[in-house]
């Protein structure tokens, strides 16, 4: 690098959770390739990850009432909004507040260049910018939330182009117009402040929307992917694998990640509906990892639930199970699960949406519905089960795009940019 040893902090809320994933492994690429980095979390559940530090507001009396301030200021705006009956906002919008100012930790100090990957209920974008000075900042989009008024995703609302007015999650409300307050918010630091900032995404079509929104279009965007450790999720012999796991050798088998049934966004009904639509189901079983139980009574065919699965080398061997990996998502930005399903070598089915379109091309490692609907889900499984794939060929494409090294070395490439100016 040109410069002498920049000193990196990455942030992530959490260090369990796709996002996180996803910012652990940018860390631990720029460990491999020799670069200076902390990984500080506001909640931390390992002590495996190297360099890896928890979060600790400041302690003096006068710091703890002001936090105690904003976390009852936090809570009685959440209490204060009213959904109608069944409208559950999990998953699809949260309330852009936050009590913390991450800018008192040692770390930040330490930081030439701040990374943020998804850091909601830890830190507010107006204390962010208005504390940050100029130092740099680069922010990597895993949902659209930074740039909205509270939307994770937007269902294809383009409120965002504008100031979030009349949202479709809160129009029934209690609160209709609380988006626009809180884009507003936004809008009014980032023109105050002027933070020196850059946009990053793992997709094309996530950079896209950050692009053309309201609030983050005027910032520089790049496109970096998602990686993964190559050394660990790499293809093995299938019998092998379905020997261990207790798989049955002589079933076609679909896996599917699910943590949630109720999620939308995450098409699980097209899924059930699809599997309906097949032949043969007698050779059919569907093994399914996540959080989501009682699942077997939704599905037409045989099932088996493997549960939550953190053992990174345990869910590589569950991928070599698969015959086809299925993620019937309908907005998604670049599932890490699909990423690693492919650099097991195993084909992925799903719809032709969001960050899919970059890893899937029809027929070389799987194939993608035109038509979001329990038909197309159907259709491409049918065909993704037709073929006798090569798992080496398919992984081999994925390392040369996901390899740990090869995505820290792009990301160091924009650290010199935004360090040197």
């Amino acid at each position: 690098m040109g410069i002498s040893s920049p000193k990196i902090l990455i942030l992530s809320a959490y260090d369990v959770g796709g996002a996180s994933i996803a910012a652990i492994r940018m860390h631990l690429g720029f460990l491999k390739i020799g670069l200076d980095s902390r990984f500080l979390s506001l909640h931390a559940s390992s002590d495996s990850i190297p360099n890896h530090f928890r979060f600790s507001p400041p302690s003096d009396i006068q710091s703890r009432i002001k936090l105690k301030w904003a976390k009852r200021q936090e809570h009685k705006a959440k209490n204060n909004l009213k959904l109608p009956p069944g409208i559950n906002f999990s998953g699809e919008f949260s309330l852009p507040l936050a009590p913390f100012d991450v800018t008192t930790s040692e770390h930040w100090n330490w930081a030439d260049v701040v990374i943020l990957h998804w850091v909601n209920e830890w830190i507010q974008l107006e204390t962010l910018v208005e504390k940050a000075g100029k130092k740099p900042l680069i922010w990597v989009m895993h949902d659209m939330h930074a740039f909205t008024g509270g939307c994770h995703y937007s269902h294809r609302c383009e409120n965002m182009t504008r100031s979030c007015e009349v949202c479709p999650f809160l129009v029934a409300s209690n609160y209709p117009n609380l988006s626009h307050q809180f884009w507003k918010s936004k809008s009014e630091a980032l023109s105050k402040f002027k933070p020196n900032l850059t946009i990053t995404a793992p997709s094309a079509w996530m950079t896209g929307w950050s692009q053309r929104s309201s609030l983050f279009g005027q910032f520089p965007h790049y496109h970096i992917f998602n990686s993964l450790d190559t050394t660990i999720f790499f293809p093995r012999n299938k019998n092998l694998c379905r020997e261990v796991l207790g798989i049955p050798a002589e079933k076609i088998v679909l896996l599917c990640v699910i943590q949630s049934l109720e999620d939308r966004r995450k098409g699980f009904q097209y899924f059930v509906e699809a599997l309906s639509k097949l032949e043969n189901k007698s050779n059919l079983l569907v093994c399914t990892v996540g959080k989501s139980k009682n699942i077997s009574n939704r599905l037409p065919v045989s099932h088996l639930h493997l549960g939550s699965l953190a053992d990174e080398r345990l869910m590589a061997l569950v991928y070599n199970c698969a015959d086809v990996f299925v993620h019937p998502a309908i907005e998604d930005n670049l599932p890490n699960v699909v990423v690693e399903a492919l650099s097991c070598g195993i084909p992925c089915s799903g719809f032709s949406i969001g960050g899919m379109v970059e890893m899937i091309s029809n027929g070389q490692n799987g194939f993608l519905s035109s038509e979001i609907s329990a038909d197309g889900l159907a259709a491409v499984i049918k065909n993704s089960i037709s073929i006798d794939w090569s798992k080496e060929d398919i992984a081999s494409e994925a390392h040369k795009t996901f390899d740990l090294e090869v995505q820290a070395k792009a990301f160091e490439s924009l650290i010199e940019k935004v360090v040197v100016g």
